[in-house]
């Protein structure tokens, strides 16, 4: 009987000892298990299928409505850089035209050689670019984007454009391509004629599925943010961003030729 009894206390031990570790392991797995998202595969038009996709739908809805806000905001600054114009020409009646500072009123000064005037309005110049032979190789703009609001110095890090951050002016850019079936690829600041320029790089798909450079340029002058916006084929993006870079020079100088017959 004793021997019985000590061969059935050391079962008993070895049993527990073989357990406890076993059971301790596979409650510390346990909740790394559960960390695990899954996705779940529902069968479709199914009740937690429709739920899905109607979350899918407000997400896009809710993309979509931003994206709407934003180019209303677009708009809502350019209908009020082109306020500020007619209210600046009522107010001086008597100033001769070449001493408005609207940017539609005198192309010709800022405008390279190739850039061929399409469309005009308060706010902003639209021209058809042509090479040597007189055809078309792209397209540019340059629009008020609407009035600065302050000093650019005074940002952390630099990071505006005429006290306008340059991530709403990024922001704007990226609602454009996204209505426009393009995409940001890059942005960075540089200074042309001892200004900051905020410089957006994009591509966009054209209807012939080539890809389309896409340079966008911001510049305060005056109290104004500008936009410099060419539009060609890539291997003509070079000359474009060259000949951009010239007519923010020439803008500016423009301006401030502008404030000096003022002056006198």
């Amino acid at each position: 009987m004793l021997v019985r009894a000590i061969a059935l206390s050391l079962a008993l031990l070895v049993g527990i000892g073989v357990i406890v570790p076993f059971a301790t392991e596979s409650v510390e797995a346990g909740p790394r298990h559960k960390r695990k998202k899954q996705v779940r595969h529902y069968k479709k038009y199914s009740k937690q299928w429709w739920r899905q996709y109607r979350a899918r739908k407000a997400r896009k809805n809710a993309l979509r409505a931003k994206a709407r806000a934003l180019r209303l905001r677009q708009l809502r600054l350019e209908r009020a850089a082109a306020a500020g114009d007619d209210t600046m020409v009522k107010a001086t009646p008597q100033a001769k035209p070449t001493k408005s500072r609207s940017v539609a009123q005198s192309p010709n000064t800022v405008a390279p050689k190739g850039w061929n005037q399409a469309q005009s309005s308060p706010a902003e110049l639209q021209f058809r670019v042509d090479d040597s032979a007189g055809s078309q190789v792209g397209s540019a703009s340059i629009s008020v984007v609407g009035p600065a609001a302050g000093d650019s110095s005074t940002a952390p890090h630099g990071k505006s454009v005429g006290g306008v951050s340059t991530s709403a002016l990024r922001r704007d850019v990226i609602n454009r391509m996204i209505q426009e079936n393009g995409w940001v690829v890059n942005d960075y600041q540089k200074e042309i004629g001892g200004r900051t320029v905020y410089v957006v790089v994009a591509q966009s798909q054209a209807k012939n599925g080539r890809v389309q450079s896409r340079m966008f340029y911001f510049t305060e002058v005056d109290g104004r943010i500008y936009n410099v916006a060419t539009n060609s084929p890539v291997e003509q993006a070079e000359r474009l961003a060259e000949e951009s870079e010239k007519v923010l020079d020439s803008l500016q100088n423009r301006v401030r030729g502008t404030q000096r017959a003022e002056n006198r």
